[in-house]
């Protein structure tokens, strides 16, 4: 009897056991049930007593999932994208920069046109290579003449004054024409370098051909012997 009792005791025991994990369970739903039901109605809960605190609850998830959102998103930068500068190519190198050649000036010239200097400052010439045109002081840019007043020797001073004169012959001779020359021999005291043209031909050219004087070279030629001297 008494092993008849224990058994029975183990029975109920174990049934009221799994009774109340059912019961658990049961709740569980219901709760899940209920909360689905009351998400999906929650626009109503708001006029039921205590529904404001029921919907405070519901909305928080959501308020979390916004926020996380928000935050998530990558900040985004305005503004002008700066414009990369234009390149500029450089200069090239080893070429100098050339300068406009002056324009021709054409001048009909008599007989009595050019004096040598120092009778008049106007038209007048000073050397084989040099001379003043209106006052202005003209180097002649194709020849290198003798000096005169700076000769080293008496060759040079007679060939020098021989060329003085046949250049003021060739200025009187008729209408002559100035054309500007890019020199680098020449500055402002020695004048303004100019080749003189008559018919197409220079006239350094005629007092080349005549030996009076010389083509000019980036060094000036000597005109004097190493024996000779000047005099005087």
């Amino acid at each position: 009897m008494a092993k008849g009792n224990s058994r029975r005791r183990k029975r109920s025991t174990a049934r009221k056991g799994s009774q109340g994990g059912m019961t658990r369970w049961y709740l569980a739903a219901v709760i899940l049930v209920a909360g689905v039901v009351a998400y999906d109605h929650r626009g109503r809960l708001a006029d039921l007593p205590g529904g404001q605190e029921l919907m405070a609850l519901l909305s928080q998830p959501e308020k979390k999932a916004t926020t996380a959102s928000v935050a998530a998103r990558p900040k985004e930068h305005t503004g002008a994208i700066a414009r990369k500068p234009a390149l500029v190519p450089p200069a090239p190198i080893g070429r100098p920069l050339q300068q406009p050649q002056a324009k021709a000036v054409s001048f009909q010239a008599g007989n009595d046109t050019f004096y040598f200097c120092g009778i008049r400052h106007d038209n007048c010439v000073i050397d084989g290579d040099t001379f003043l045109f209106n006052g202005e002081r003209i180097l002649v840019a194709d020849i290198d003449a003798p000096e005169t007043k700076l000769a080293k020797c008496d060759a040079e001073r007679s060939r020098g004054s021989y060329a003085k004169a046949r250049l003021r012959e060739l200025l009187n001779a008729g209408k002559f024409t100035l054309v500007g020359s890019q020199g680098s021999f020449a500055d402002e005291e020695a004048g303004k370098p100019r080749v003189v043209m008559r018919g197409g031909r220079s006239l350094g050219d005629i007092l080349v051909s005549e030996g009076l004087v010389r083509k000019r070279a980036s060094r000036p030629a000597t005109w004097c012997s190493q024996s000779a001297r000047a005099s005087g």
